[in-house]
């Protein structure tokens, strides 16, 4: 498991990969060519070109937090490193993975140094685990010198400011690939009523108040999570009267607003992965087109849904299919018109013929 091996195609094509038999994932290609010395100089400098890329990307200006590897995507597969304000917070994907890299961590993370992004300090994540980014735990080492890692990582993205728990959060903390859509959001804000439905921490939820909605309602079944968009509301200087947190399984909270009437101008809903695997994908559609029609319910007429899925499993097509249905449900059609589709902040690079790269999706739909 982790060992490098030379691997051919049915055309006779090699490569270098590090292989774990037995899982989905059998082999993991790291360069076109055989033979290839896979060492720490190499590691160094695929994280450098990794590190580097990011400086062209006007939308990583203004943020002191992003991913510095974004594995398979940057030439590195099955390792994750996000960079928060100079701690980097290590995954890898599986534990083949796992072997493959420990022994070349040092050096992807002086690459990431020389190709420009600030690391003072690591925290490596325990192995992803089964159920995913979102709901994973995680257990971690700050071996490897540096600075200690502290519970909490204060970030600024774009003006708004955080704590990012990176030892145990979600994810690796925090959504970094959302933070354009965050942006998106806060530019429609002005003067509305927000709902933000699985709002974590409450990213959406402060860069609509920055952006100066009216009212913003953040809806997540965590109660920590709730109390930590509440926190991350005050810190940025927002009016305590301006937002409300509630602590609620989105769609029983959904199920309730339906049934009083209320309506908000611009509806998050941008829920944990519903489709962890294909087989899974056809309960997950139901799911995502059950929060569709209800997301559909509360927003006022005039108003806007933006709706996401993370899953690699369900593309925008299937998306926008579950969408139309959930328009069309109910004992009036609702009119809806998508306006724009996103996906994943430019520190989330995809590759060509890697689908699965592409696994972020949103969906701005004016109703």
């Amino acid at each position: 498991m982790g060992d490098v091996v030379d691997i051919a195609d049915d055309k006779g094509r090699f490569a270098t990969a590090f292989i774990e038999p037995g899982a989905p994932i059998r082999a993991r290609v790291l360069a076109r060519e055989p033979d290839l010395d896979v060492g720490a100089a190499w590691a160094h400098e695929r994280a450098r070109l990794a590190a580097a890329r990011r400086a062209i990307a006007p939308s990583l200006v203004g943020t002191d937090a992003l991913r510095a590897i974004h594995g398979e995507n940057d030439g590195m597969p099955g390792l994750t490193v996000d960079v928060y304000a100079g701690v980097a917070v290590v995954v890898f994907d599986g534990p083949a993975a796992a072997v493959f890299w420990r022994t070349r961590l040092d050096a992807a993370l002086d690459g990431v140094r020389a190709g420009g992004i600030a690391v003072n300090a690591r925290w490596v994540r325990a192995v992803r685990g089964d159920r995913g980014d979102r709901g994973a735990g995680a257990r971690g080492d700050d071996r490897g010198g540096g600075d200690a890692v502290p519970d909490r990582v204060a970030i600024v993205e774009h003006g708004a400011r955080f704590g990012v728990d990176v030892r145990s959060g979600q994810k690796t903390g925090f959504f970094l690939d959302m933070r354009a859509n965050r942006a998106r959001v806060a530019a429609m804000a002005r003067g509305a009523r927000v709902l933000n439905l699985c709002a974590y921490s409450g990213g959406f939820s402060v860069h609509a108040g920055l952006g100066g909605a009216a009212h913003v309602t953040s809806v997540d079944l965590a109660a920590p999570a709730v109390a930590d968009a509440e926190r991350h509301w005050r810190d940025n200087g927002l009016a305590s009267e301006r937002h409300q947190g509630v602590t609620a399984d989105a769609f029983d909270f959904l199920e309730r607003a339906t049934r009083t009437g209320a309506r908000w101008d611009v509806v998050i809903a941008d829920p944990p992965s519903f489709a962890p695997s294909e087989a899974a994908k056809p309960r997950a559609l139901a799911a995502y087109q059950r929060l569709a029609r209800l997301s559909l319910a509360v927003t006022a007429r005039g108003g806007v849904l933006v709706l996401a899925s993370c899953s690699s499993h369900v593309s925008e097509a299937d998306l926008r299919s579950v969408l139309a249905a959930a328009a069309a449900e109910g004992p009036r059609h609702r009119p809806v018109a998508v306006v724009a589709a996103h996906g994943a902040d430019a520190d989330h690079p995809t590759i060509p013929g890697f689908p699965e790269g592409r696994y972020l999706k949103l969906l701005i739909c004016a109703t």
